[in-house]
């Protein structure tokens, strides 16, 4: 509450006097008035502090209430001072209410027409409708003054919102009126385009403007209009008009290009652009009126748009025409090659030649194929030129001059037939001189196939215009029906060349029947003539003829002879009958092959080259026989491992069947088993190629699969007990325990065998590990301590290698010797029947030739031991029967000879080896044995494999033909169950 300070106040009447007529009447009345001066204190405090109050409620009235109609009263609902507020309290409640209730009102208007213009705020009139029943909505039941506030404070909320809206809507009709000329331009721009593609640039007859044109001035009058009444910016309607011209003249551009025949034509519309129609006079007639047309479109701002644009189109159907040149050459020169195959070698064959390719230019109706039959003429004029250029350099007789000479008469008449052809198609006046000049402007009165033909010529090697020139104007003097006569002649010539070639074609096989020939035979003497072949053409025709029903004679009979026959044949045909000595089938082929043609050369070469194919053809089934006989042996146990041949048969095998030794263990178990039983006899060369790449540190692919092959392969128990390698030689002693240590590693702390390999290959190299190896060795070299261990000086020196490798990787003295003993053991391991005079090992029960390493398979080694018995003198033998009295046999090996054998020695009375010298017709005979003395067991094997394998083959092509496809793909896997069977 505010501070009520005292003021000074002026009592207009003595102070403490007291008259004494006044009496108690005047103390009364100053008491009064004193009285009535704190009381008027009294009251005006009094009534601050109940305005105070009434201000106080006023503004704690919720806000809902002020908006809140009594229907009794007509007043807001909070209007009603609370009970006890006198006049002052009350008023200053009631100023309070109505300045709340006209801001809520003014709020809540505010609020509501910006929502309802949100909705209408391009609808003033749904809007003035739906704003005009809310202010009727607030004023129901309002009285008085509030009913009066909210009407006339709605209406003008009302009034200027619906004008905000009004001018929106204004400006947006505008804004649309603008969008739409200019949409309506755009749209225009596609159609005028489109139009103008279809040849809608130029004018109809009883037309004004063209239909694009039409487009253009309707959408340029609408910018125009745009502009007058400010929707556009000034110079759109301009803008508008150069948009729609460049349409219309790309359109324009394509339509034009897409009439065009050639690339020339092209070139010329580009200049013909460029230029703004200065310079094409070498064009058609039509083609320029309609240039004319398509340059009322182009302007400076536009004509490069308009160019590129053209490049653009034109790259297009250059590729496309430079395929259907590539298309119609490839097809000419098909014709041309079947022609040339059957022509001697001769000026008069270009001739024939160059026919065959301008005919078939000139009879088509694409300009395309002119430039295709020149491209190919073109080829044949660079091969005879390159032929005359060698012959010019090889032979000292040729001349220069004569060079020269040949070169012309090569490129007249390969040029004669074009001439011709092009000259039929009349104006043959004109296009002579167009032919010479060259110039566009002497082109206009020819036709397609002309232009074309004079605008390619030049760009041939087979024209020469300082040289060739003359022999055109020449040919090009006869008048039009000598030209066409000429025409006809070449026609009939081709005619007569193809029929020819076609019945050549069948005479080489064989096919030719007598009475084709004879029809065809009086068909080309028939046509000799001044209107036809000349005499000198009709006889080349008659020995092409012969000469292929001569090579139709060697057909037939190389298709039942061997390279032996054929060269016989050669032989009596050069010879021309006169070898002697010959097979009767010889010489009755020989005879009717001389009867048929004089051509001699030509014939042997044929035969010569029949020979060549039959051979190499024998040549590939002897290799194949080999390859089969190889496999059966190798599948039959007598592969040998040491050889790089049978490793990549067994590889080959392999691959055939489809076994991917990478993806082992996901195969069926029969396969695996059939693939494993191969490998014992011997390694593949891809399995040895992988593990050769694990022990080098190099990153192998599925290197745990081929390390598995390896543990097994290389530590294969045979029946005698013996642990044995079925590697042979195929990977080093140092590699195999390389190999070993890698899988040990790896099953001991299951490691990758890459890095496993990494870290060995690496280890070898620390210079610490050389260090180790001195102390390991006791500073002995690697060759010195094998000799130490195994005591054999050649068994050490291949060793000596996997000593070295053991130390540098850390191995300890007896990790070193054990291995070494397993080495020697498995390399070396103790034969029954075998001695070794080098003692290896310092034994000569052990040798790398025992023969459970040189016949793994035990039925065949068996096969052997028997085989050799059988083959001793009687009282001895391999197991000698003690109570017989019979003396022991063992078998040295001895590697001096080409493959291994063994000799024969016995144990004599005092234990000591003998040669086994016996005597045989007289001479003394010292028996040896090897594979071979197996080989009809080794076949008989193979065979019943073969056989085993055709029936097993037969009996799948029975299920194949009787089972539904789903079942086909278990053939592989039954052929290997019929193996282990």
């Amino acid at each position: 509450m505010a501070v009520i300070r005292e003021r000074t106040r002026v009592f207009n009447q003595p102070v403490g006097v007291v008259r004494a007529d006044a009496g108690s009447e005047d103390i009364g009345r100053a008491i009064s008035n004193v009285a009535s001066t704190f009381q008027q204190i009294a009251f005006r405090e009094a009534a601050e502090n109940a305005q105070k109050k009434g201000i106080e409620i006023a503004e704690s009235v919720e806000e809902k209430k002020l908006r809140t109609i009594n229907p009794d009263t007509g007043k807001p609902e909070a209007f009603k001072a609370p009970k006890g507020f006198g006049r002052i309290a009350s008023a200053a409640y009631q100023s309070v209410i109505d300045k709340r209730y006209e801001d809520s009102i003014g709020t809540e208007l505010r609020v509501k027409a910006q929502e309802i213009a949100l909705k209408y705020q391009y609808d003033p009139e749904s809007y003035d409708e739906v704003m005009s029943n809310y202010i009727g909505q607030m004023t129901d039941g309002a009285e008085g003054k509030y009913k009066t506030f909210v009407e006339t404070t709605g209406a003008k909320f009302l009034a200027l919102t619906k004008l905000n809206i009004q001018e929106r809507v204004a400006s947006r009709s505008r804004q649309n009126a603008a969008s739409s000329i200019l949409t309506g331009i755009s749209a225009s721009q596609d159609d005028a385009y489109s139009i103008a593609r279809a040849g809608g640039f130029i004018a109809r007859e009883n037309e004004d403007v063209s239909e694009a044109q039409g487009i253009h001035d309707r959408e340029f009058a609408n910018a125009q209009n745009g502009v007058s009444s400010a929707l556009l910016k000034v110079g759109a309607d301009q803008t508008a008009s150069q948009q729609l011209k460049q349409s219309i003249a790309l359109g324009a551009v394509e339509y034009l290009l897409s009439g065009t025949a050639n690339k020339s034509e092209r070139n010329a519309i580009d200049l013909a652009i460029r230029t703004r129609g200065n310079q094409m006079s070498g064009l058609p007639k039509g083609l320029q009126e309609e240039i004319k047309s398509l340059l009322a479109y182009v302007e400076p701002a536009n004509i490069e748009a308009v160019l590129r644009h053209s490049s653009v189109v034109s790259s297009d159907y250059n590729a496309v025409e430079q395929d259907q040149i590539q298309q119609a050459s490839n097809l000419a020169k098909l014709r041309a090659r079947e022609l040339e195959l059957t022509l001697p070698d001769s000026i008069d064959t270009l001739l024939t030649t160059s026919s065959l390719n301008a005919s078939d230019a000139f009879a088509s109706d694409k300009a395309y194929s002119i430039q295709a039959g020149l491209n190919l003429t073109n080829d044949l004029y660079t091969s005879v030129q390159t032929k005359l250029d060698q012959r010019f350099l090889s032979d000292e007789t040729y001349s220069r001059s004569e060079r020269e000479s040949d070169l012309r008469d090569a490129r007249q008449n390969l040029l004669r037939p074009y001439l011709i052809q092009a000259a039929a198609e009349g104006n043959v006046e004109e296009f002579r001189i167009a032919l010479v000049s060259n110039n566009p402007e002497d082109m206009s009165k020819l036709s397609l196939k002309q232009r074309t033909f004079i605008s390619e010529i030049y760009n041939t090697d087979f024209f020469d215009p300082n040289e060739d020139t003359g022999f055109a104007r020449e040919v090009l003097s006869a008048n039009i029906n000598q030209i066409r006569q000429q025409r006809d002649r070449e026609t009939l010539r081709f005619e007569i060349a193809q029929s020819v070639t076609e019945a050549a074609t069948a005479a080489e096989s064989g096919a030719l029947r007598d009475e084709e020939f004879n029809s065809l035979v009086a068909k080309i003497r028939g046509s000799i003539g001044p209107n036809g072949l000349t005499a000198d053409q009709g006889t080349s025709e008659l020995n092409r003829l012969n000469k292929f029903r001569a090579f139709g004679e060697v057909t037939t009979f190389a298709a039942r002879a061997n390279s032996r026959s054929l060269n016989n044949l050669a032989a009596y045909v050069d010879s021309r009958g006169k070898r002697e000595g010959m097979p009767d089938n010889i010489v009755a082929a020989g005879n009717r092959i001389l009867e048929t043609t004089d051509d001699v050369d030509a014939v042997v070469s044929k035969i010569n080259g029949l020979r060549a194919t039959v051979a190499s053809e024998e040549a590939q089934m002897k290799e194949a026989i080999e390859l089969q006989n190889n496999s059966i042996r190798i599948l039959a146990g007598g592969g040998n491992a040491n050889e790089k041949a049978d490793r990549d048969i067994v590889q080959e095998i392999l691959n055939n069947a489809d076994i991917d030794l990478a993806q082992f263990d996901q195969l069926p178990e029969t396969q695996r088993a059939a693939a494993l039983s191969i490998m014992k006899s011997v390694p593949p060369q891809g399995l040895i190629d992988k593990l050769d790449q694990i022990g080098s540190g190099l990153q192998v692919a599925n290197a745990e699969q081929y390390l598995d092959l390896f543990a097994a392969l290389s530590n294969d128990p045979t029946e005698t007990g013996v642990f044995i390698s079925r590697f042979g030689n195929a990977i080093s002693p140092k590699d195999t325990q390389l190999l070993t240590d890698i899988h040990q590693i790896r099953l001991a702390t299951g490691g990758s065998v890459n890095e496993i390999a990494t870290t060995l290959v690496e280890r070898q190299s620390d210079p610490k590990s050389r260090v180790n190896m001195d102390v390991v060795l006791d500073k002995m070299t690697p060759t010195a301590y094998a000799l130490d261990q195994v005591g054999d000086p050649i068994i050490a020196e291949e060793l000596a290698s996997v000593v070295e490798y053991m130390a540098l990787t850390g191995k300890s003295a007896s990790q070193i010797n054990s291995v070494l003993s397993s080495t020697v053991d498995s390399k070396y391991a103790k034969s029954r029947f075998i001695a070794d005079p080098r003692f290896p090992a310092g034994s000569i029960k052990r040798s790398r030739y025992s023969l459970e390493a040189v016949f793994p398979d035990k039925d065949d080694r068996n096969a052997f031991v028997t085989r050799v018995n059988e083959q001793l003198p009687s009282g001895y033998s391999l197991i000698p029967n003690l109570d017989a009295d019979e003396k022991r046999v063992m078998l040295v090996p001895d590697e001096s000879t080409a493959g291994l054998n063994y000799f024969a020695y016995f144990v004599d009375e005092g234990e000591e080896l003998r040669p086994l010298i016996i005597e045989q017709d007289g001479q003394p005979m010292w028996p040896t044995f090897d594979r071979s003395d197996i080989a009809d067991y080794m076949a008989n094997k193979a065979s019943q494999l073969d056989a085993k394998l055709k029936k097993q083959e037969a009996r799948q092509q029975e299920i194949f033909e009787m089972q539904e496809p789903d079942y086909i793909e278990k053939k592989y896997e039954e052929i290997n169950k019929g193996l282990l069977e």
